[in-house]
């Protein structure tokens, strides 16, 4: 089969198909994805039929992957997850350690539901994330969609007065500023320790495109030397231009889809279903920015 890439937005986002991830990746395959990610920022790759062996290899292949945390059970108690054997995968789906449908009093629950917010994975890492890479083993019959942003595009079509305002400013990313507030998740001491927060630069250029790129998005608690309420206005200001329609792609899930998406050019959000009623089983490996470094203040 010979690789295609179509493209599925005016701005980013495209389909690449004549790839079959259970099957070894050559070397031209390996860069064509990457030319086109650099290109797309989000790649679409349908009906891999793959398990969590093909795809931590694959993932593998574009650099060392981040390891899943601990999470509370019902009962409160920090576990790591037992029905994913791998922890380089990380189980983005509504589905307890035996497969069953989490009810709305789990603390895993309220976790899941921070990811109804604009974000970027990783971005509390001081070592952020390049890729994530999420397959879709079950989906509910609607909704569930995941959303995308351009932040390329996005920075782009700033006001030049805007882009002036934003130099050099760096913004504190903490994953428990998420998650309070959207779900209200209150982590253990055992997860704060885990998962400190980190500082970057809002403004950052991607090393395979040469464009610059806003890195805001949820995580983001406030402005390093900026008073917080003004701090946190002007994230919100930019999250709101970002998110305009004309610069997000919708992905409506089928499976065995894989999407690829760069953490330094998009954000994304994941979109409502019903949660109690209806399985979603969906798998990342996120791999790990090793040429991120925490910028001077």
């Amino acid at each position: 089969m010979t690789l295609a890439v179509t493209p599925l937005h005016p701005l980013f986002a495209a389909k690449v198909t004549g790839v079959d991830l259970r099957n070894p990746i050559d070397e031209g395959t390996q860069r064509a994805i990457e030319r086109a990610m650099d290109d797309y920022a989000v790649c679409v790759l349908p009906g891999q039929r793959i398990d969590d062996e093909h795809q931590v290899a694959f993932s593998r292949l574009y650099g060392p992957l981040e390891l899943s945390p601990p999470k509370q059970d019902k009962n409160g108690t920090a576990v790591y997850n037992t029905r994913v054997r791998h922890r380089e995968i990380f189980d983005i789906s509504n589905l307890d350690e035996n497969g069953k449908i989490l009810d709305d009093e789990d603390a895993r629950s309220a976790y899941r539901l921070g990811n109804e917010l604009w974000h970027t994975d990783s971005s509390f890492r001081q070592k952020s994330a390049t890729w994530s890479m999420l397959h879709a083993r079950v989906i509910p019959p609607t909704g569930g969609n995941t959303e995308f942003v351009d932040t390329r595009a996005a920075y782009d079509a700033l006001p030049d007065a805007m882009k002036t305002k934003l130099e050099g400013l760096v913004a504190e990313h903490s994953i428990w500023h998420s998650r309070a507030k959207h779900g209200g998740y209150t982590p253990t001491e055992e997860e704060r320790k885990l998962r400190p927060g980190a500082r970057h630069r809002l403004v950052r250029r991607h090393p395979g495109s040469g464009r610059n790129t806003l890195y805001i998005a949820s995580h983001a608690s406030h402005i390093i030397g900026m008073p917080v309420d003004e701090g946190q206005a002007l994230l919100q200001e930019l999250i709101e231009f970002a998110t305009q329609p004309r610069f997000i792609y919708s992905h409506t899930w089928h499976v065995g889809d894989l999407v690829i998406w760069d953490n330094r050019a998009t954000m994304h959000r994941a979109t409502p279903f019903e949660a109690t009623g209806y399985a979603r089983d969906m798998r990342r490996t996120t791999i790990i920015d090793m040429r991120a470094e925490t910028p001077a203040v």
